[in-house]
C-alpha cells in the first residue's frame, strides 16, 4: 500500500487538531481533541501533560479509524511555544507545562539582567527579556520547586514532550522552539551557554536541537498500541506553532509574510538572519530548517478586542458578522472614531503593560456603526504598527498572507492593504496554517519536496489589492492614531502607580 499521507498533531492552547494531509499538501481528515489548563493562582497558566497525551492519543484513533494507518508516511508535529516542561529521563513530565501565557516568573529577570544588560540580551538571542519565555520559568522551578527542578533532566515544550511520547526518545527540540526559549545565540543556532552557566545552569539539561524536518525518530510499539500507528512509522522533530504557520502561509523567501488574525494577532516575515530593532519592538526566531529566520510583531489583542466590543459596546446579542454590516457602511476613517486594542498591555511596539484600551474621539453624531468601524480599523492600525517597525528596520513587507479566524472577515483584508500598500491574499484554508506547516517539514524530511516546493502548494481563496480612496483615507487617520498612545502613556502609567489599574 502506498504511503501517501502525512499525520500532523498540532497541540494548541485549548486542545490538538489530528488532520491528514495528502502529498500535495491539501487536508484529507481531521478532528479534534480538547483539554483545559489549570489556572492555580493569578497570572498562572498551567496544562498537564497527561491530558494533552490523552487527548493526542483520542484524536489519532479516532483519525485512524476512518482511514488505513499503513497509508501513513509520518507524523508531523507542532505546538505552543514559550513553555516549560520539566521531564525524567524517561521523558514523564515533572510538572505541568508552565504555558505562554504564564506570568509568574517576574522576578527571574532580575537574576538574568545581573549577569547581562538588556541590550546585550536581545542581540545574543534576538528577543526581550520577558518572564513569558522559558528561561526565567526554569529560574523560577529551580527557586520555587527544587525536588522538580533536582530531577528534571530536560526543559522541553509542548511538542518535543508529543516528540518523546510517540518515540520513546525524549530530550529532542528543533530550532524554532529553542530559540524561544531564549536561552539560544541566535546567531550561532546553539544554546547560550556562558550566559547559561554564568546564571548557573547547565546547558547538558537543555534538548538537543534537530532541524524540523528530521525524521530520524520511528513510532515506539507502545505509542502504537495507544493510538493505531503502525510501529516504526517516522516522525518528524516538527516546530513551534509560529514557524509551522510561517510555513504553512507559504512563506518560503525573505520580504513575503503573513498575519495571524487570532485572539492575539501579529506579522510575522521570513528573514535571512535575525532582524535586531534599536529599540526592541521585534523579535526573532529561527525556522524549522535552522537557517531561515522570522521576524515577527505581535499584538496582544486582536480578535479578542473586537470579541470584547461586540459584547460589550456594541449591543446585546450582536454578532461578528452584524457588527462588520455595520463596520462596512461607515467611510474609512470611522469619520474621526479611534480604537486602540491595548485592552491587555501591549507588545509590538510599545511593550507595555499598562495600556489599557482606548475609544476616541466619538461624539453625539457618533452611532454604534462607527465604534464597530473603529474596532475594525484600531486592529488592523496595531498590525500595521508592527509592519512599520519591519519597514524602518529596512525589511517592508512585500506581500502578505492572511490566516487565523479573523481571516474569514470581508473587511480586514481591504484595510490591512490600503494600510500596507501590498496585495493581500487570503489563506484558502485559513485555519490549517499551523497543521499545514508542521506536514510541510514532514513531508521535506520524507523527500516529498523541498520548502521551496511546498509553498507552491499553498493558495489563496481570495485578494485584496489597494484601494486608493481608502489609502487616502488612512493617510490622513493613521498617524493621528499612532500618536494616542504617546499621549496617553503617561496616564496608563501614572494609574499603575496608584494602583488603579
Amino acid at each position: 500500500m502506498k504511503q501517501d499521507l502525512l499525520l500532523v498533531l498540532d497541540a494548541g492552547t485549548s486542545g490538538v487538531k489530528c488532520s491528514l494531509f495528502d502529498e500535495k499538501c491539501v487536508l484529507v481528515d481531521s478532528t479534534r481533541a480538547d483539554y483545559g489548563t489549570v489556572f492555580p493562582r493569578p497570572g498562572w497558566s498551567e496544562q498537564p501533560m497527561e491530558d494533552i497525551w490523552a487527548a493526542c492519543c483520542r484524536a489519532v484513533g479516532e483519525l485512524l479509524s476512518r482511514t488505513d494507518p499503513k497509508r501513513v508516511a509520518c507524523v508531523g508535529l507542532s505546538g505552543t511555544m514559550n513553555g516549560c516542561v520539566p521531564v525524567d529521563e524517561a521523558g514523564q513530565a515533572l510538572h505541568p507545562n508552565i504555558i505562554h501565557s504564564d506570568s509568574r516568573a517576574v522576578k527571574e529577570l532580575e537574576e538574568i539582567r545581573a549577569v547581562i544588560s538588556p541590550e546585550d540580551f536581545y542581540r545574543l538571542t534576538g528577543n526581550r527579556l520577558d518572564n513569558h519565555y522559558t528561561l526565567p520559568k526554569i529560574l523560577w522551578l529551580r527557586k520555587n520547586r527544587p525536588e522538580v527542578y533536582g530531577k528534571a533532566r530536560w526543559f522541553l515544550n509542548t511538542k518535543d514532550y508529543l516528540y518523546g511520547r510517540l518515540t520513546g526518545k525524549p530530550g529532542v527540540t528543533d530550532y524554532s522552539d529553542a530559540s524561544l526559549t531564549i536561552a539560544m545565540d541566535i546567531v550561532k543556532g546553539d544554546w547560550a551557554r556562558d550566559m547559561l552557566t554564568s546564571l548557573g545552569l547547565d546547558a547538558n539539561r537543555m534538548p538537543r536541537i534537530l532541524p524540523g524536518h528530521d525524521v530520524s525518530g520511528r513510532v515506539s510499539g507502545e505509542t502504537a498500541r495507544l493510538t493505531g500507528l503502525i510501529e516504526g512509522t517516522p516522525v518528524a522533530v516538527g516546530g513551534g506553532d509560529g514557524a509551522c504557520a510561517a510555513r504553512g502561509s507559504g512563506l518560503h523567501e525573505p520580504g513575503s509574510a503573513y498575519a495571524c488574525l487570532g485572539s492575539s494577532s501579529w506579522v510575522s516575515q521570513l528573514t535571512e538572519g535575525p532582524v535586531l530593532d534599536d529599540k526592541a519592538r521585534v523579535f526573532n526566531y529561527l525556522d524549522m530548517d535552522g537557517h531561515s529566520c522570522h521576524c515577527c510583531g505581535t499584538i496582544q489583542c486582536g480578535g479578542d478586542a473586537l470579541n470584547w466590543a461586540v459584547k460589550n459596546l456594541l449591543g446585546e446579542g450582536m454578532t461578528i458578522p452584524e457588527a462588520e454590516a455595520m463596520a462596512m457602511a461607515i467611510a474609512p476613517g470611522s469619520e474621526g472614531v479611534f480604537f486602540l486594542p491595548t485592552l491587555m498591555g501591549e507588545r509590538t511596539p510599545y511593550w507595555n503593560p499598562n495600556t489599557r484600551g482606548v475609544l476616541w474621539g466619538f461624539s453625539l453624531y457618533h452611532t454604534r456603526a462607527h465604534i464597530a468601524r473603529a474596532v475594525y480599523e484600531g486592529i488592523a492600525f496595531a498590525l500595521n504598527s508592527c509592519a512599520g517597525v519591519m519597514a524602518e528596520c529596512g525589511i517592508p513587507v512585500r506581500s502578505l498572507m492572511l490566516t487565523g479566524g479573523g481571516a474569514q472577515s470581508r473587511l480586514w483584508p481591504d484595510i490591512l492593504a490600503a494600510l500596507m500598500n501590498v496585495t493581500v491574499r487570503v489563506h484558502s484554508q485559513p485555519g490549517e496554517g499551523t497543521s499545514l506547516g508542521a506536514a510541510i517539514a514532514a513531508g521535506v524530511g520524507m523527500g516529498m519536496f523541498d520548502y521551496h516546493q511546498a509553498a507552491a502548494y499553498i493558495t489563496a481563496k481570495a485578494q485584496y489589492a489597494p484601494r486608493a480612496d481608502w489609502q487616502t483615507a488612512y493617510a490622513k487617520t493613521y498617524p493621528i492614531y499612532a500618536d494616542i498612545y504617546a499621549q496617553m502613556k503617561p496616564l496608563f502609567d501614572r494609574a499603575a502607580s496608584a494602583g488603579i489599574i
